[in-house]
C-alpha cells in the first residue's frame, strides 16, 4: 500500500485498515511459528503497512492540534519556571 493511497482514506477508514492490518499480522505471525507461512516476507510488508498507517495518523494529528501559536507556548513553559 502507497502512503498517497493512504493519505486519500478517511479517518475512520484509516482505522479500519489498521485494526484489519494488525489483526493480519497476528494470524501471519502465529502461522510462521507453526511453520504454515508460505511467504515470510509478507510480514515484513505488513509491518510496513502498519507502520505508514500510524505515521500518516500521527501526522494528521500533530497538523489539527498544531493551530496554537509557538509564541503562546515559549511564554507558558517561561512562566512555569519562575
Amino acid at each position: 500500500m502507497r502512503a498517497s493511497e493512504i493519505r486519500e482514506m478517511n479517518p475512520e477508514e484509516m482505522q479500519m485498515k489498521l485494526e484489519d492490518l494488525q489483526e493480519e499480522l497476528r494470524s501471519l505471525r502465529f502461522g510462521h511459528v507453526m511453520q504454515q507461512v508460505s511467504n515470510p516476507l509478507q510480514i515484513r510488508s505488513i509491518r510496513r503497512d502498519i507502520a505508514r498507517i500510524t505515521t500518516i495518523m500521527a501526522e494528521r494529528e500533530r497538523e489539527s492540534g498544531a493551530s496554537v501559536p509557538e509564541a503562546a507556548t515559549v511564554e507558558a513553559v517561561e512562566g512555569d519556571e519562575a
